[in-house]
């Protein structure tokens, strides 16, 4: 394990593959780091695993979290206390688009030791959100179709 004594700003290392990788696919992970207030810092590295850049970045931070993005798209958040091959979380980039935000914001979070925000369980209440909008959007258009046909009678 390496320990880093330098002049090194404290923050979360994100590695990503340069291999068909921009930073633009990850955007929203950077949001969820930047609504906890915890600084990051972003390099493209020639590696192609996710699991091995995320082990790195993590080693390489001053704070030992790091977000490694492999060219398959898999994204790991490691902590430098963890084995390699036991990252924290792991998602995909195109299959858990939604749960960006979450996984940036849980590293956050690792920094700051507080509890982790369930990636499960926000996909669920947005959905249970989207159903009562749909829920009072009907309602309204019962009412309006029951205002009309009050006055065509």
């Amino acid at each position: 394990m390496k320990i880093n004594y330098g002049n090194q700003q404290p923050a979360i290392h994100i590695y990503y593959s340069s291999l068909g990788i921009t930073p633009s696919l990850f955007s929203q992970m950077l949001f969820g780091m930047e609504e906890e207030s915890v600084p990051y810092l972003v390099q493209s590295q020639d590696e192609k695993s996710a699991l091995k850049l995320g082990y790195l970045a993590a080693e390489d931070s001053s704070l030992g979290v790091g977000v490694g993005i492999g060219e398959d798209g898999t994204v790991i958040l490691h902590y430098k206390k963890l084995k390699e091959d036991e990252p924290l979380f792991q998602i995909h980039l195109q299959r858990d688009m939604q749960k960006l935000r979450q996984l940036g914001a849980n590293g956050a979070r690792l920094v700051k030791g507080i509890p982790f925000k369930d990636l499960e369980e926000q996909e669920s209440e947005r959905d249970t959100q989207e159903e009562s909008v749909t829920r009072e959007d009907m309602a309204l258009l019962v009412a309006k179709v029951l205002s009309k046909m009050k006055e065509i009678v």
